[in-house]
């Protein structure tokens, strides 16, 4: 008999809140992420301290996700959401008053800064985690290339509108920052399911282990010596590492990951710091991220498809090579225009191998592990790329753009190297092949 037609991931009312509440929260990250090489810039007048600023930020941000992958996994996942939003929201509000009142001074925006950053890595990680609760199976790749199409939109719009608001009014980005993210946190009391992390599969009552807890329990009352809690969030975070290591897969993925990470961040960070300090407006600046966004949409509408047919392996390495080539202009110029259509063509590639990759690996983890696995696979990611910002901006202040671009590509042809060579990435499977797969 012939299977009835997989139900589209749109009729999921859950799946669509969820999306809707973190595109508000998206919107309020790119407007108060967007302009802060913009406020660093014009408050020191330096490059290198408008991209060490970004660095700092990112550096926080990630020693924080450590412990928040791991309460991610113990707590309820829309308590962490809605508390992220309020926080975000009071922060960037008073931000905002401020830069109104004209009492920003740089000390005092690196402080804000790390304190956003600092809430993004204990509770940003809520959402994502949250997703396997609302969407399972094979859907889990079709949502993850919507989620690209999405990220593309946000990215083809709040970069130039926060650029545009940002020269009407320096505060006015970060209002408008501080209002998505309250409204992220009203618009996830509209999904319906549950939250909480759920385990796997539940373990077999054991009388003997029974016993044993409770006098456990029974000499911690008499005022016996407890564990210290931070011993038993390191062993939690320890399983989530352990989980992706053990695979030798996503082992050598994480290692690529990490390296390509680095190479396009710091592109995007020269191109950036470039643009700014020969004198370009924050909203053709944001026109940059434009070009990357609008080639995300075009591709995301054929990602899901695609990456759900074809060899993950050969994605991978087709994409990195990609990657590679579209940046060569880079090196011989840097004219505005071919920043445009440098970027434009990244952003082509950009949602097929992340549905491929994102999908495999957080397609496989187990949901009560969700938390941690995406802590580890950020600190991959964003490990080494927090240098990609204050790097580019010293390079450039010592000598010129195409050098710069010269250092970030070599590191990405590395990583298509790499990725070339390793057998066991060439050969993941498509994605049905997975779970045989490690």
């Amino acid at each position: 008999m012939a299977k009835p037609p997989r139900p589209s991931i749109w009729k999921n009312g859950n799946y669509t809140w969820w999306l809707a509440g973190d595109t508000t929260g998206a919107i309020g990250r790119s407007f108060s992420m967007f302009i802060v090489s913009f406020v660093a810039y014009d408050l020191s007048g330096s490059e290198a301290i408008s991209g060490s600023i970004t660095t700092i930020m990112t550096v926080v941000m990630l020693v924080f996700a450590v412990p928040g992958g791991v309460i991610t996994d113990r707590t309820d996942r829309r308590r962490l959401i809605y508390l992220y939003s309020t926080f975000a929201a009071i922060i960037c509000l008073t931000l905002s008053g401020l830069i109104v009142a004209g009492q920003l001074s740089i000390g005092v925006f690196i402080g804000f800064m790390c304190l956003l950053g600092m809430v993004a890595g204990f509770f940003g990680e809520a959402t994502n985690a949250s997703l396997r609760s609302i969407v399972q199976g094979s859907d889990y790749v079709h949502a993850q290339a919507a989620n690209q199409g999405r990220d593309a939109a946000v990215q083809l719009a709040a970069r130039p509108l926060a650029g545009l608001f940002y020269g009407i009014a320096a505060w006015l980005p970060y209002l408008l920052s501080g209002i998505m993210y309250a409204v992220q946190g009203l618009v996830f009391t509209r999904v319906k399911t549950s939250l909480e992390p759920r385990p796997t599969k539940e373990p077999e009552a054991d009388p003997q282990t029974e016993l044993a807890t409770l006098q456990g329990e029974q000499m911690d009352m008499a005022g016996a010596s407890i564990a210290p809690v931070r011993q038993s969030m390191r062993k939690d975070f320890l399983e989530g590492f352990n989980y992706l290591m053990q695979r030798p897969t996503t082992r050598s993925l994480s290692i690529i990951v990490m390296i390509i990470n680095l190479g396009t961040a710091g592109i995007g960070s020269a191109m950036t710091l470039s643009l700014i300090g020969r004198g370009y407006a924050a909203v053709e600046v944001g026109y940059v991220g434009v070009a990357v966004g609008a080639a995300v949409i075009v591709s995301s509408l054929v990602a899901g498809k695609l990456s759900a047919k074809s060899h993950t392996g050969l994605i991978t390495v087709l994409g990195l090579g990609w990657v590679v080539l579209v940046n060569i202009p880079l090196l011989f110029t840097d004219a505005y225009w071919v920043m445009i259509v440098c970027s434009f063509a990244l952003g082509l590639c950009l949602p097929i191998i992340n549905a491929a990759l994102i999908g495999f690996i957080f397609g496989q983890a187990p949901e009560e592990l969700q938390g941690r696995v995406g802590t580890v696979v950020n600190l991959a990611a964003s490990g080494l790329a927090a240098l990609a910002s204050i790097t580019a901006g010293f390079v450039l202040e010592w000598t010129e753009f195409e050098v710069a671009c010269a250092v970030f590509l070599a590191i990405c042809t590395a990583a298509f190297i790499l990725a070339l060579l390793s057998k066991r990435v060439r050969n993941i499977p498509v994605p049905e092949e997975w779970g045989q797969y490690e």
